[in-house]
């Protein structure tokens, strides 16, 4: 917010801003010096360095990761679904459809560990 308004702020000074050097750009001319190079550490320019993330940066990614747990769900929704409408197609390769569905879930839950594993890392990495 308080780039937001130091942006302003210089947009408003435009006119007002003097040329630091004879040759120099029209965009060197409309920007302020203290925008480009901050003078104290702690405030925040163009040109300062970032150095820390933001808390709500990585808790938002994380929920973003955490959507595709709920696809693995509703994919277990479907195989199995899947697997009592196939029952009752055909009772007699009960056994061969259970093992199959007993795999792709398999497959699901490790894509949901992954997905899991991956939301702490960007929740807790700096």
């Amino acid at each position: 917010m308080a780039l937001l308004r130091q942006a302003v702020r210089s947009v408003a000074q435009v006119s007002a801003v003097r040329a630091t050097a004879p040759g120099a750009s029209i965009l060197c001319r409309a920007i302020p010096s203290d925008v480009l190079s901050p003078s104290a550490p702690g405030s925040l320019g163009l040109g300062a360095p970032l150095s820390k993330r933001n808390a709500g940066v990585s808790v938002l990614g994380c929920a973003i990761a955490m959507v595709a747990v709920g696809g693995c769900a509703q994919g277990i929704g479907q195989l199995f679904a899947a697997l009592v409408v196939g029952m009752a197609r055909n009772p007699s390769m009960k056994e061969d459809l259970f093992t199959y569905t007993l795999i792709g879930m398999g497959f699901l839950e490790f894509l949901a560990i992954v997905v899991i594993l991956i939301a702490g890392l960007l929740l807790y990495s700096e």
